[in-house]
């Protein structure tokens, strides 16, 4: 068995933070887009993942993570560090070679295309980054002012982005190919509140102007978009302006969202957001007006009944077609069940049910959904390190013809999570009747041949940036030219006789505001044209039909679950564990499409309307090419990669964190990727939640004991808090103990034992939520190996020590804070 959560430090990509977060994002949404400076600084996260040890050597300049399992998956990379702590070198060690440590005055070398994937630091006197070379990104150098602030970086591309700033520090332009990005503070026509703050953003695509209310939240976004003449023009009225207003509670939390306005028809939705006594959502209706005037109300539930469970999991909601969604979970917070039933027509009727299973490792083994209209069975086995290996599924519908599917496939991954192989197996006999076999340069998958069909069935060329350039397939005879920009992301896409078949335009911080395709519609090909005013509302605009037609987004916790035309017309969407969209309804619970997908996001069954743009994962296909818009950057499910290489690294000491073109650790069932950076679990809100409910001990705590005399009710909170948790603690083994060792003082009589207990419990929370056994042993710094760990394998605590040990030393719980590593 392995079980290991651990506590991780993650790398930031090269941009300044240019822009203000949406207000919206930041309450509603898990994911944001905001940009930060690669200027090593660290971002602490909490990930699920197998096993990793700290191996220091002798010298305390080099630390060694090996990722193992009882199966025999085992994968290890190692880092070199300067006097200072900075890291200069990181290393895949899965050959017979060791480690060697780099001259701190050498530099950086050229890009590494040794197999290793090696990466290499080099920084000044004042531990700022001066130059990188990394196997996928290439090398890239970096200049400061005297302030040291970023004023200008160049690519392996030889692009330069320079920056400027006020006196204050604030960046006033960044200088890029494409054209200047210019920021303004303070103070701009129409805007409110502004001192201080954000108020302008101007690049060659858009233009954004922010208003603030009182405390500084964003109130009003007016988006102007200057890419409407570009390529196919769009009608002048789509340039805008697009005004998005949002309105909070004094605690923060947005209650009413106004959309920007339809363009010819002035129709506008207005969102309105209520919440439960524990601070979540309970519910959300829409109010919709042809005319732009909106009342102070709404009208119209979107979902409504929203209720948790004592940690935060969503349990049940009802969407505003009478269908109505449950959860059930296991004593771990993994789902177990997900149903959606309800009266559909006047007859009862089952949406999805769709029950799961795990094996020790939390990896889902078996999905048995059975519904009124179809049922399907999927079965998956994995490698020890949590990667897919096997995928085994089965559709039956039982309407509309008894249409029946069936899929196998199975896979095997190099040890630094590049896939190796891709195979298609008769699911009678199982006999494979193709084998993909992927050739690589470092992380970059270069060719792919094909039992069945011969060599280089597939064909994939890079830029120096690590962006995909060209994909030939010869089985196909088809070709996909890939034009990007200074800042690697996809403007167009042309075919093999150089026709355009898509072209793609973004806002400053990545954001894609239009997207210009050529799609079939009534069995023809046409222009279409879609604009991206916010991630809550879009324009589609169809030539052939000179006919503009708008989408207002719903969102749950950062998943789409409704969408509504100018006229009000619903469409309600269902989601799985990884929330990609698996049936479409309208109003009355009718299906208005049915989805299911391969593993790795190839469509399996699609049934009814397939204009639907969320899909698998909920992020939206470009059926031009084939890609899913990821947001950051575009993934291709035929052959389960990005393309392009993540400019994040998730997880350091993550031995498959630092391939940066894998998908969500190759294990697509379990994991999702809303922001194109970081993967997900499917329990990430159970255990966000879990961090909650520890802040939430460690708050009443110390409440409690700041008080001149103790704080009776803010202690029997702080350990009844403790004591749902010391439940879930009990599926735990390796703290189970220890949470058992202070059941008995929680509920003391004494005043003093009890404070005592209440204070304690933070940490013995925290090591219960964070791993067990790895934790205790990280935490408590073993000064010896030790081997009772789960898969085996030894661990000795590094040299140079990350975490605090809690006061009894049985737990680690947070990073230490260390100048050279935190701005």
């Amino acid at each position: 068995m392995v079980l290991r959560v651990t506590l991780c430090i993650a790398f930031l990509s090269f941009n300044l933070l240019t822009g203000a977060e949406s207000p919206v994002s930041e309450k509603l949404d898990r994911s944001s887009n905001i940009e930060y400076s690669k200027t090593l600084k660290y971002k602490t996260t909490f990930l699920r993942k197998p096993p990793y040890l700290l191996i220091p050597n002798h010298s305390p300049l080099e630390t060694y993570v090996e990722d193992f399992a009882s199966d025999g998956s085992a994968a290890k990379i190692g880092f070199c560090y300067d006097i200072a702590g900075n890291r200069i070198k990181k290393s895949d060690l899965n050959d017979s070679n060791a480690m060697s440590c780099p001259n701190t005055l050498a530099g950086v070398p050229a890009k590494d295309v040794s197999g290793r994937n090696q990466t290499y630091w080099s920084y000044d006197s004042f531990g700022k980054l001066r130059a990188e070379s990394d196997p996928d990104l290439g090398v890239s150098s970096y200049n400061y002012n005297s302030f040291g602030d970023l004023t200008s970086s160049t690519n392996a591309k030889g692009v330069t982005t320079t920056l400027t700033y006020d006196a204050v520090g604030r960046i006033l332009t960044k200088n890029i190919p494409e054209g200047n990005i210019v920021y303004t503070y303070d103070s701009f026509s129409g805007s409110e509140n502004s001192v201080g703050r954000l108020v302008r953003i101007e690049d060659s695509n858009q233009n954004k102007t922010f208003s603030y209310d009182k405390l500084g939240r964003v109130k009003k976004e007016i988006r102007t978009i200057l890419a409407t003449s570009s390529g196919n023009p769009l009608p002048t009225e789509t340039g805008g302006p697009y005004i998005t207003e949002t309105r909070y509670d004094l605690l923060g939390r947005v209650t009413r969202i106004d959309y920007p306005e339809h363009p010819i028809s002035h129709g506008r939705m207005r969102a309105c957001y209520e919440y439960g006594s524990a601070g979540y959502i309970s519910g959300i209706s829409v109010q919709v007006n042809t005319n732009g005037i909106l009342p102070g109300y709404c009208n119209k539930d979107i979902v409504e009944n929203i209720s948790y469970n004592e940690f935060g999991q969503t349990s049940s909601l009802r969407l505003g077609n009478g269908i109505t969604t449950s959860y059930g979970y296991d004593v771990k917070g993994r789902m177990i069940r997900l149903n959606s039933s309800g009266n559909v027509g006047g007859n009862a009727k089952t949406l999805q049910d769709a029950v799961y299973s795990f094996n020790p490792n939390n990896n889902i083994t078996n999905i048995a959904n059975t519904t009124s209209d179809f049922n399907t069975q999927y079965d998956y086995g994995y490698d020890g390190l949590g990667r897919l290996t096997s995928a085994n599924g089965s559709y039956l519908g039982i309407a509309d013809g008894n249409l029946s599917r069936r899929f196998q496939q199975s896979f095997e991954y190099a040890k630094n999570g590049n896939l190796s192989s891709k195979r298609f197996h008769d699911p009678a006999s199982g006999n494979i009747t193709d084998e993909w076999s992927y050739q690589y340069t470092n992380h970059q998958v270069t060719n792919i041949d094909s039992s069945r069909t011969g060599a280089d069935a597939l064909t994939l060329q890079y830029d120096a940036n690590g962006n995909l350039t060209r994909q030939r397939d010869n089985v196909k005879d088809l070709t996909k030219r890939i034009s990007v920009d200074s800042q690697d992301r996809i403007t167009q896409i042309q075919d093999g006789n150089n026709a355009i078949l898509g072209s793609y335009w973004y806002d400053e911080s990545g954001f894609r505001i239009r997207r210009s395709a050529l799609e079939p519609k009534n069995n023809q090909f046409t222009n279409v044209e879609i604009l991206y005013p916010s991630k809550f509302f879009g324009l589609e605009f169809i030539e052939s039909e000179n006919v503009i037609t708008s989408v207002n987004n719903v969102y749950l916790n950062g998943v789409r679950i409704a969408a509504l035309n100018e006229a009000g017309a619903l469409a309600y969407y269902l989601t799985d564990q990884v929330d990609s969209v698996s049936t479409v309804l309208d109003d009355e619970g009718n299906t208005l499409s049915q989805m299911q997908y391969l593993p790795y996001g190839e469509t399996f069954v699609q049934r009814g309307d397939l204009n639907f743009s969320p899909k698998y994962n909920s992020q939206e296909l470009d059926r031009e090419s084939g890609f899913y818009f990821f947001n950051a950057r575009y993934y291709d499910p035929g052959i389960g990669r990005f393309t392009s290489a993540d400019t994040l690294i998730p997880d350091e000491y993550n031995s498959q964190a630092w391939n940066r073109f894998a998908y969500v650790y190759n294990n697509p069932i379990g994991a999702k990727d809303p922001t194109g950076h970081a993967p997900q679990d499917y329990d990430a809100g159970f255990k966000d939640s879990s961090k909650g409910i520890v802040k939430g001990t460690v708050d009443s705590v110390k409440s409690a004991l700041s008080a001149p005399t103790p704080v009776n009710a803010a202690v029997n909170s702080a350990v009844a808090t403790g004591k749902g948790v010391y439940d879930l603690a009990k599926d735990y083994k390796g703290t189970y103990n220890s949470a058992k060792d202070f059941a008995g003082k929680l509920t003391s009589k004494d005043d003093k034992v009890r404070d005592y207990a209440a204070g304690q419990a933070a940490a013995h929370t925290m090591s219960a939520v964070l791993g067990g056994m790895a934790g205790k042993a990280l935490g408590s710094k073993l000064p010896k190996p030790k081997t009772d760990l789960p898969g085996g394998g030894k661990a000795i605590a590094t040299n140079r020590p990350d975490f605090i040990v809690s006061p009894n030393g049985t737990a680690f719980l947070f990073p230490k804070v260390r100048q050279d590593q935190h701005q």
